[in-house]
């Protein structure tokens, strides 16, 4: 085998697509992965490409696609010597798949056949939805600090009202005023705890009895000796260790809160399954609000559900740990809150 032919041979069996141009932009050769993905996409064409200008394909595409007007100025700038090396990434996808590609061109000087561009696209599909879901987790925790913080300013606002009143009144206000500032106390270190957290998930083994116990004590309301918690099989689950906490806590508030109106004691049953676990309460039906809460909308990444913000809350943490988060009719006849796709170990 000569050098030619190995040359040949290896740009052949290279895995990117490759395409080497002559100094005007013609397509003079491609390699086996173009042809095969031209095949593979529906070009009209002949898949080889030669003879097309690749330029003038770029150059038509200007005024519909920013990036092929770039491509172009790059290869040019390329074949005049002026760069030694151009380089872009672009989506290129299709109706059924998400694809994005890296383009690296680089010049070729022969003292026989003069300059071309050796054009090559790398699928670089894996790596940019690594980002994307690296970028989602990072926004996802941006906004439960904003949930939180919303929280917060609704109680310093009712505990700023009841110091106001205690300036003329003393007496139950001054209780009031105390279980207030108590609550704030408690979501400030939640919240430091969750602006503290690391750009991915801290996974460990988190001991679900104590978990449920602190977030109980947390979510109660005035009055938390009315409100009966029973908790149903233990285990250690594999989560982060403050939202798994932050999850408790706001689906449990959630509880507290949409059995309040009745008047009434709540009863609250928390339990383990094979691969989650639930909060079943004896409360009402879930209502429309509480059902939009979990389900996240297929065109929307975020999207806060201001009328059940402690399940919306509670949903992107499911999301951010890969579970899944839903809600139904409870046993007791309230409403079942259940995570599945929990590993336990």
């Amino acid at each position: 085998m000569d050098d030619v032919s190995l040359i040949e041979r290896g740009f052949e069996e290279f895995p990117a697509t490759i395409a080497l141009l002559d100094s005007c932009g013609d397509i003079v050769y491609t390699n086996r992965s173009w042809r095969a993905f031209a095949d593979a996409n529906g070009y009209a064409d002949d898949p080889d490409s030669t003879g097309v200008n690749y330029l003038a394909v770029c150059d038509a595409a200007r005024e519909t696609d920013e990036i092929a007007g770039v491509v172009a100025d790059g290869i040019r700038a390329v074949l005049r010597g002026d760069r030694d090396l151009f380089t872009a990434e672009y989506p290129c996808h299709s109706p059924a798949v998400y694809r994005w590609f890296a383009l690296r061109v680089v010049p070729i000087d022969t003292p026989r056949h003069g300059s071309f561009a050796l054009v090559a696209h790398f699928d670089i599909t894996d790596r940019r939805l690594a980002e994307l879901q690296v970028n989602e987790k990072n926004e996802h925790l941006a906004a439960l600090v904003s949930v939180l913080a919303s929280e917060l300013k609704a109680r310093l606002a009712s505990a700023t009202a009841s110091a106001e009143r205690l300036a003329a009144v003393d007496g139950d206000d001054a209780v009031a005023l105390s279980e207030s500032l108590s609550r704030i106390d408690s979501l400030v270190e939640w919240g430091i705890a969750v602006a503290g957290q690391p750009i991915t998930l801290d996974l460990g083994a988190v001991e679900f009895r104590p978990h449920v116990a602190q977030a109980r004590a947390l979510a109660s309301p005035d009055g938390a000796d009315d409100a009966s918690l029973r908790v149903v099989g233990d285990g250690s689950l594999l989560a982060d260790t403050h939202l798994f906490g932050l999850f408790l806590v706001a689906v449990l508030t959630n509880c507290y809160e949409r059995n309040a109106s009745s008047g009434s004691s709540s009863s609250v049953v928390v339990g383990t399954t094979a691969d989650g676990f639930y909060v079943d309460d004896d409360g009402p039906r879930p209502s429309p609000e509480e059902l939009a809460a979990v389900t996240a909308e297929s065109n929307q990444l975020l999207g806060v559900d201001y009328d059940a913000t402690h399940l919306s809350t509670a949903r992107r943490i499911a999301d951010l740990h890969g579970w899944q988060f839903d809600v139904g009719d409870s046993a007791l006849g309230g409403a079942r809150f259940e995570v599945r796709g929990v590993d336990w170990n």
